[in-house]
C-alpha cells in the first residue's frame, strides 16, 4: 500500500443503462486499485443512480436525491475516475448527462473540478471509438478546470476483454486499469501537498 499522510477520496462515475456494463466492470477494477493504493473510494453506478436529464436553470433540489448525491460526491472527491461506453464515436449520453451536473459547482470556492485529477476509461466493441470517447472526455475535464491523468485506458473490442461474468481476461488491460487507479491516488496526494504548502506560504507571508 502506498504510504500517504492523508487518504485521498476517489469517486468513480460510470456504467451504462445496460445491465452488465463492461464500462462499469472496468471502473470497478480501477477503483479497487485506488483503494489498494491507500484511497477511500465511492462508486456511482449510473444505471443505479437513475439521473434525470440535466436542465439548465433548474434548481438542484428539483432534480431529486440522485442528482444531489452526484454533485456532493463530485464536490467531496480529491480525484475521480470516469468510465464510459463509446457510442457512435463518442461518450455515452448517460455519461455526458451526469457530467453536466457539474454546472452546480460553478460558484464553489474552487469552481467545477479545479485541483481534481480525473482518470479516464472507455470501452467499445470496435477498434477506434474508445479512443474518440477518451478524447471527448479529456475536453470535458479541461472545460471543468480539472487535471486529466496522463494515463488513460481505452478498451477496444471489449467483448474480447471481458468474460461472461464480467471478469477482465486480458492481462494488459488489467494492468493499465490498476496503474490508472494507483496514478490518480498519487497525483491527488501530490496536489493536496502542494495546496497545503501554498496555504502555509500565504500564512507565513
Amino acid at each position: 500500500m502506498t504510504s500517504i499522510e492523508k487518504r485521498p477520496h476517489v469517486v468513480g462515475i460510470g456504467g451504462t443503462l445496460r445491465e452488465g456494463s463492461t464500462g462499469l466492470r472496468a471502473l470497478e477494477e480501477a477503483l479497487a486499485a485506488a483503494e489498494e493504493a491507500g484511497a477511500t473510494t465511492e462508486l456511482l453506478d449510473l444505471r443505479e443512480l437513475g439521473l434525470p436529464m440535466y436542465e439548465p436553470g433548474k434548481p438542484l433540489e428539483e432534480f431529486g436525491e440522485s442528482a444531489e448525491k452526484l454533485v456532493e460526491a463530485m464536490r467531496g472527491a480529491d480525484a475521480m475516475l470516469w468510465s464510459t461506453a463509446a457510442y457512435h464515436g463518442t461518450l455515452a449520453g448517460v455519461t455526458k448527462n451526469a457530467l453536466d451536473f457539474a454546472q452546480f459547482m460553478a460558484r464553489d470556492d474552487k469552481p467545477y473540478l479545479q485541483d481534481k485529477v480525473v482518470g479516464l476509461v472507455a470501452t467499445a466493441g470496435g477498434g477506434t471509438a474508445a479512443i474518440n470517447a477518451i478524447n471527448a472526455m479529456v475536453n470535458v475535464v479541461h472545460a471543468l478546470r480539472g487535471v486529466a491523468a496522463p494515463l488513460s485506458v481505452p478498451v477496444t473490442q471489449s467483448w474480447r476483454v471481458f468474460d461472461d461474468e464480467g471478469n477482465v481476461n486480458d492481462e494488459a488491460v488489467a494492468g493499465r486499469l490498476e496503474s490508472l487507479g494507483r496514478l490518480v491516488v498519487e497525483m491527488a496526494a501530490k496536489l493536496g501537498d502542494e495546496e497545503t504548502a501554498g496555504r502555509t506560504l500565504r500564512t507565513v507571508a
